[in-house]
């Protein structure tokens, strides 16, 4: 039974448009040339296959409804020229773009520090795999929280896929299948095993890593530990301590770059390099996305009058972001992992000495937008509301 979110109290065109009053009490007003545009019947068609008889230049801005209905949980709209669109109350519901509907769907990201090891995110694989409740809880955790500690996971590479499945489809980056190997040159700080600051991956891509998934095989026994820090509870400690700082990391781009001289598993050099903010802002002026790596900072071009105020600003926000305060340390153990989003979190680890057996970790990666699509499928079939969400698309803004 519908619920009074959901119930369509009235229906009436008023001064041009269609005004519906629903069961809860709240108004929406649709204009006709939206309500044209989206009409999903045989003949129009529907954006989500995008096969569609309707095209905009067709229908008149100023077109207007010849009647409208309701009929059970449906609207009936009748136009000028005789078509019949219908639209489903919970789809109206959903697409209602008053103020008040549209701050509703916006997902709010949970801001985290330190003091969150007190209650870590955790999930079990063996539980999601038989479970989709199970895995949507887990995706969800990491779309609010950034990230979540997996359980039960595999301690064997060849079963490392059912880690990665659990996420959506694995990106093939630049690395191809890379493994750790022994050089006479470091071009990869992974090789390494030292401390690493946090940092996020890829920044020097137009499209970087967006989850990443991080599977422990075989712990070290004396360090290596993972670290993370959420780069919106920094970039909201700089907002609030230096607000003129903030703006300049939104708008001044800075370049990163990443040159391969072609050791990974296919051997061909790649030279990346990208020239985007700090910080990404979406339409309502929320930050969406981080792009901090501090090695991967190329020479700032930006004009002479703004060079100082560009390091005071980035010296800030990584004296922040590699405050103990943020910094959340997990000892993982042989079958556990991480999922994070690499568009928002920054991660690291402890050092840590070389050992036989040595330390065997593995880092995949999904794309944003592949875990948008996992999310919202398992969504359709247990909670439809929350598929209309509008998701957080990170350094794509």
């Amino acid at each position: 039974m519908p619920t009074a979110r959901h119930s369509i109290r009235s229906a009436a065109t008023e001064n041009g448009h269609m005004f519906v009053v629903w069961e809860d009490g709240h108004e929406s007003r649709f204009h006709p040339i939206w309500l044209r545009h989206q009409c999903w019947c045989l003949d129009c068609g529907t954006p989500e296959t995008g096969v569609r008889g309707i095209r905009l230049h067709h229908i008149d801005e100023g077109i207007r409804i010849e009647s409208a209905r309701v009929e059970g949980d449906t609207i009936l709209v009748i136009w000028p020229d005789g078509h019949r669109s219908e639209y489903a109350a919970r789809w109206l519901r959903n697409h209602c773009y008053s103020d008040s509907e549209r701050s509703r769907r916006r997902v709010r990201p949970v801001l985290w520090d330190r003091s969150i090891n007190a209650d870590i995110p955790v999930g079990s694989l063996v539980e999601a795999e038989g479970d989709p409740a199970a895995r949507l809880k887990i995706l969800e955790t990491v779309r609010d929280y950034g990230f979540c500690k997996i359980v039960e996971a595999p301690t064997d590479k060849a079963e490392s896929q059912r880690m990665i499945q659990l996420v959506g489809a694995q990106r093939q980056t630049h690395y191809g299948t890379y493994t750790l190997k022994k050089k006479k040159t470091v071009t990869n700080v992974g090789d390494t095993t030292g401390p690493l600051d946090p940092h996020v991956d890829e920044p020097y891509r137009y499209a970087a890593i967006g989850i990443t998934v991080f599977q422990v095989l075989r712990p070290s026994s004396n360090g290596g530990a993972s670290t993370l820090v959420d780069g919106f509870e920094a970039v909201r400690r700089l907002k609030e301590k230096w607000p003129e700082d903030f703006d300049l990391l939104c708008n001044m781009r800075v370049t990163c770059q990443r040159f391969d001289p072609g050791d990974n598993s296919h051997g061909n050099m790649r030279w990346y390099k990208s020239r985007l903010p700090i910080i990404q802002r979406d339409d309502q002026g929320e930050v969406c996305g981080v792009r901090m790596n501090e090695r991967q900072i190329s020479p700032l071009d930006v004009p002479a009058d703004q060079v100082v105020p560009a390091y005071r600003a980035l010296k800030r926000l990584f004296d922040l972001l590699y405050s103990n305060d943020l910094r959340l340390t997990l000892d993982l153990k042989a079958g556990e992992g991480l999922l994070f989003d690499n568009q928002r979190l920054l991660h690291g680890r402890t050092g840590f000495t070389p050992e036989t057996p040595p330390r065997a970790v593995l880092t995949s990666s999904v794309d944003l937008d592949d875990f948008h699509s996992s999310l919202r499928l398992l969504q359709r079939d247990l909670d439809p509301d929350a598929m209309h969400m509008v998701l957080q698309q990170g350094m794509a803004g």
